[in-house]
């Protein structure tokens, strides 16, 4: 066999594989699998969310599927193991899972996007964004965007920062497309900008003490002492402004008496 055509089928067989688990185990929040070949056999790791509805009781659920992928894929002694995810509402496929299994109840797709973007949120992502394509409310198909937050188009945060869940719900008027991305707010983008305050406080307290505090430190510095002072109007002084009316203010002319005669 061709090395290409050994690749290509591994990948279709590991593809296989995932599409199996994920419509097996719809309600325990499937994330996605590690394979990996060893010498007793070929190892799989189940990333979930919920690991007891995968085990089961005794340990029943997860022989059956053990059982399944040996006859189906022809898998030599599988080894299955389950790991849990610590925070599945930080994880896209996770999500994208859930988004789909409302919308596959009969849930409005509005009100399904906003909680699972209110959920992404409020567990401390730095930026989500939903797409949700296909026959939403009509016959016609379009795409309907959430967003919130900030997210990274392009670049190496892009490809780093940025984790990307895919999933489908199959509806009577067709296929609905769900992607959800989520931006991990663990990832520096090297625009953040942090104010060091104890050393602010350190430089302000050096500068305050350089100040000149007494009044020959000042005059010696340059710097000129104003005192303000207000002075108090005499009584006689008072009685003048009172005296003083407006109407017997008149206007006063700059001009000269040649002129006025002009004019």
């Amino acid at each position: 066999m061709p090395l290409a055509k050994h690749f290509i089928d591994q990948g279709l067989k590991l593809m296989q594989i995932n599409e199996y688990l994920r419509s097996e185990l719809v309600r325990a929040g499937f994330s996605g699998i590690d394979f990996q070949k060893t010498p007793l056999g070929i190892r799989i790791t189940l990333k979930t969310s919920r690991p007891g509805l995968v085990i089961g009781k005794g340990g029943k659920r997860i022989r059956e599927i053990t059982e399944e992928l040996e006859e189906k894929f022809n898998l030599e002694r599988p080894q299955i193991e389950v790991e849990e995810v610590k925070n599945p509402n930080l994880n896209a496929q996770i999500m994208a899972e859930r988004l789909a299994y409302s919308l596959d109840r009969g849930r409005h797709y509005r009100r399904a996007g906003y909680y699972i973007l209110r959920r992404i949120m409020e567990a401390g992502a730095k930026g989500v964004e939903i797409i949700i394509s296909g026959k939403i409310t009509s016959q016609r198909a379009r795409t309907q965007i959430f967003r919130a937050g900030t997210m990274k188009k392009s670049g190496q945060s892009s490809q780093k920062a940025v984790e990307k869940g895919v999933a489908q719900c199959i509806q009577k008027s067709g296929t609905l497309g769900i992607i959800v991305k989520i931006f991990h707010s663990n990832y520096s983008t090297g625009d953040d900008v942090s104010i060091k305050s104890d050393l602010l406080a350190k430089k302000q307290q050096e500068i305050e003490s350089k100040k000149p505090k007494t009044k020959a430190e000042k005059l010696a510095a340059g710097e000129y002492l104003t005192e303000e002072s207000e002075e108090q109007l005499t009584p006689e002084e008072e009685e003048l402004i009172d005296e003083v009316d407006e109407e017997d203010i008149s206007e006063v002319s700059i001009e000269s008496e040649e002129e006025e005669e002009e004019k």
